[in-house]
């Protein structure tokens, strides 16, 4: 047999396999091309999901969401068993020097006695990307072509709401099975001290494999995946001056490694969408300009996947160490702000 008759015949019975897997998992019925056989998109790299989550009727701009569907967030509901909840949004003063020029966060008190009534109000500012938070899809453009995901320009973004967070909350919010790789336990059980948290260590997707097989954790698609890698733990405690050091200063951060086997191992999962506790999810700053492997391109422009950072994931590591399982009910209720670009997650992880 030849080759292209060879890869002909193992693509169609992986996509039987998939199919299978879809029906006795409830996991999304979608099926998906192989990422070298996704059509091309003019001006894009070669993997663009662009117009797949297309219908007559709509431009589609919440992405993977589409995986979380009625059924498989009905499915996802027997994660639930104990009762027991855990939410993942930091503290809002976190972090206490945000990098980027991005301002602190400020809550003002209003008292309401000079109305007549011993009542109090609140005021907040704060940059949405400076602590616990989702990025959205206009986010974070390819940066070559300054577009966005499903095509949507720089300049475009810039002036509408398209590929705003409210499309998310208005289907909903998001609603899945969560899924903790919980890499910092791993390797410290493994190999003892784990790297900084403020170096670019890149956590090979090798090594997420590990971690699941050791916690005898199966993905599924559509599932909503996180990643602990120690970075909230190291804000935790340290120094006031520790932490300017390794955030304001130095916009240095651990993160899933940024290239081309990470890319399509996460293509390969259909994740509807990722997390982590680290700056940018992926180990920060990312290769951009060496015509490297930048996930946010990657997830947020080509995919419309939602990327999730700063997540607190310390009490729930501890929940799934105890309980012995990794998966759980996840609920996740951004702000519904129209074209909003950034949101605290609001998220619930639910046992």
């Amino acid at each position: 047999m030849s080759d292209g008759k060879e890869r002909t015949v193992l693509q169609k019975a992986g996509d039987r396999l998939s199919s299978i897997t879809s029906t006795l998992t409830g996991t999304p019925t979608h099926q998906f091309p192989t990422f070298d056989q996704l059509p091309r998109v003019e001006g894009q790299p070669q993997g663009s999901l662009w117009g797949y989550f297309d219908t007559p009727s709509k431009h589609d701009e919440v992405g993977t969401l589409n995986l979380l569907t009625h059924d498989v967030v009905r499915r996802s509901s027997s994660e639930i068993r104990t009762g027991e909840h855990v939410q993942l949004d930091w503290c809002l003063e976190n972090v206490q020097f945000p990098g980027f020029n991005r301002k602190q966060f400020e809550q003002k008190i209003v008292d309401m006695a000079p109305l007549g009534f011993a009542s109090l109000d609140d005021e907040l500012h704060i940059n949405t990307q400076s602590g616990s938070q989702w990025d959205s899809l206009k986010h974070f453009a390819h940066q070559k072509s300054r577009m966005y995901y499903n095509g949507l320009t720089h300049e475009e973004a810039t002036r509408t709401v398209t590929n705003g967070i409210h499309n998310w909350c208005e289907r909903g919010g998001i609603v899945g099975r969560g899924v903790l790789v919980d890499w910092l336990s791993w390797y410290e059980k493994k190999h003892g001290d784990p790297p900084s948290a403020v170096s670019r260590h890149e956590i090979p997707v090798s090594e997420l494999d590990e971690v699941l097989k050791y916690q005898g954790t199966t993905t599924r698609p559509g599932d909503i995946l996180m990643v602990r890698s120690g970075y909230v733990r190291w804000h935790n405690f340290a120094s006031p001056e520790e932490r300017k050091k390794g955030t304001r200063d130095n916009s240095i951060a651990i993160g899933v490694a940024n290239n081309e086997t990470t890319v399509r191992w996460l293509y390969d999962h259909h994740f509807a969408a990722v997390a982590g506790d680290t700056v940018a999810f992926e180990a920060w700053p990312p290769p951009l300009h060496e015509g490297g492997w930048c996930l946010h391109e990657w997830l947020l422009t080509q995919w419309g996947t939602p990327i999730g950072e700063m997540w607190d994931l310390e009490a729930l590591s501890k929940v799934c160490e105890r309980e012995g399982r990794w998966s759980f009910f996840l609920t996740s209720a951004p702000l519904h702000v129209k074209g909003g670009i950034g949101s605290p997650p609001g998220a619930i992880a639910i046992f």
